[in-house]
C-alpha cells in the first residue's frame, strides 16, 4: 500500500473515532520507512494528538522522513534544528540541511539562495544593523528603511498566499468565529511548523533591529488588505496579559497600492512604507504600563492590495507552540 494511502486511511480512522487503530497503522508504516507516514507521525507529535506531544520525537521523525525523500520533512527538520525544538539549536547545521535538500528540491534551493544573499553572522543573526530614522521620541516610533529586500518580501507573500483566511475573532457569548470588528483583512500566521528557514532568518533580523531576543517574538503574521479594507484604531497590548507586547514591528511587503498608511492620531503622524521598509514602535511606557499614545490604525486601502507582515515582541520569551489566535 502506498504511504499516501496509509496516511489517508489513518486520518479517516481518526475522523471515525478510531484513534488507536490510526496510531497503530501510522506507527507500523513509519517503522517500515514509509516517508509520508514518518512525516505524518512527526506532525502528530508536534500537535500532541493523537499521540503525546514530543518535539524530540518529532525532530527525529522529520529527519528520518527527509532521509527517506520527503521534501517537507527535510525542511521541517532544518527549521527544528535552527529553532532548537526537540534538541540543541544550531544555525550552521540547519543551513547545511537546507543546502543538502537544495540538491534535489527547488523549494529548498530557493531558500538556500535567499539566505545566501543575506549578510549573516555564523549563528544566523544579521552581521550589521540598519540605522533607524526616528518619527517620534514619546512614544518611541522609528523606521528601518529596506529592512527586507524585495525578493524576501516576494517570498513571504508567495508562501502566505495559499494560507490566507479572513480575519476573525471568537464571539464571547456563542464561542463561534465571527468577522473581526476592527481588522477587515485576510491573514495567516507562520508558527514554528509553518515557517521556513528564510522566515526564521527574517525573524532574527527583526529581533536585532528591535534590540530583543528572537525568542521574545510572536510568530510572524502576514496580512493582506483589499480596497476598502482597514485596521481601525486599536492598541497592540493585550488586556490582562502578564507578558505584554512591548514593541510592534510592521514590514511593508509591497507598495503598489494607494491609501493604507499607518496612522498614530495621538502624535499626528502617518507613515506609508516602500517595499521592505519597517515601522517599529513601543506599546508600553518605561514603567511597563500601556502607552495609550501608541494607538494606531491601518487606514483604508483605496487601490490595489496592501501586504504587510507584523511581529509582536513580548517583554519576555514567548512560547509559540501554545499560542492562541488573538
Amino acid at each position: 500500500m502506498a504511504a499516501s494511502n496509509i496516511v489517508e486511511r489513518a486520518n479517516a480512522m481518526l475522523d471515525a473515532g478510531r484513534a488507536q487503530a490510526a496510531v497503530d497503522l501510522i506507527v507500523d508504516a513509519a517503522k517500515r520507512g514509509h516517508r509520508d507516514a514518518l512525516y505524518e507521525l512527526a506532525l502528530w507529535h508536534v500537535y500532541g494528538s493523537p499521540v503525546p506531544r514530543s518535539f524530540a520525537v518529532a525532530r527525529a521523525l522529520f529527519e528520518k522522513a527527509g532521509i527517506a525523500g520527503h521534501r517537507a520533512g527535510a525542511l521541517s527538520h532544518a527549521v527544528f534544528v535552527a529553532l532548537g525544538a526537540g534538541g540543541p539549536a544550531d544555525w550552521r547545521a540547519a543551513l547545511k540541511l537546507v543546502e543538502k535538500a537544495a540538491e534535489h528540491d527547488p523549494v529548498a534551493a530557493r531558500q538556500r539562495d535567499l539566505i545566501a544573499a543575506m549578510s549573516l553572522a555564523p549563528d544566523g543573526t544579521p552581521a550589521s544593523l540598519l540605522p533607524l530614522e526616528s518619527l517620534s521620541i514619546s512614544p518611541k516610533v522609528a523606521v528601518a528603511r529596506a529592512l527586507f529586500t524585495p525578493d524576501e518580501c516576494a517570498h513571504i507573500m508567495a508562501l502566505s498566499a495559499p494560507k490566507l483566511v479572513p480575519s476573525v475573532v471568537v464571539d464571547p457569548t456563542t464561542r463561534r468565529e465571527i468577522p473581526h470588528p476592527i481588522r477587515t483583512s485576510e491573514g495567516t500566521v507562520f508558527g514554528p511548523i509553518q515557517q521556513d528557514m528564510v522566515i526564521h532568518a527574517l525573524d532574527r533580523r527583526i529581533a536585532a533591529v528591535t534590540s530583543s531576543r528572537v525568542e521574545q517574538g510572536e510568530p510572524l503574521t502576514v496580512l493582506r488588505y483589499a480596497p476598502g479594507q482597514q485596521y481601525r484604531l486599536h492598541h497592540d497590548c493585550l488586556p490582562g496579559e502578564a507578558n505584554q507586547r512591548v514593541v510592534t514591528a510592521i514590514v511593508y511587503l509591497n507598495d503598489d497600492y494607494d491609501g493604507g498608511a499607518t496612522q498614530f492620531p495621538a502624535i499626528d503622524t502617518e507613515f506609508r512604507g516602500s517595499t521592505g521598509d519597517a515601522i517599529l514602535f513601543a506599546n508600553t511606557r518605561a514603567d511597563g504600563q500601556v502607552d495609550e499614545r501608541s494607538r494606531h490604525a491601518g487606514l483604508p486601502v483605496t487601490r490595489g492590495e496592501k501586504w504587510i507582515c507584523t511581529r509582536w515582541i513580548r517583554a519576555r520569551d514567548f512560547d509559540p507552540w501554545g499560542m492562541r489566535p488573538v
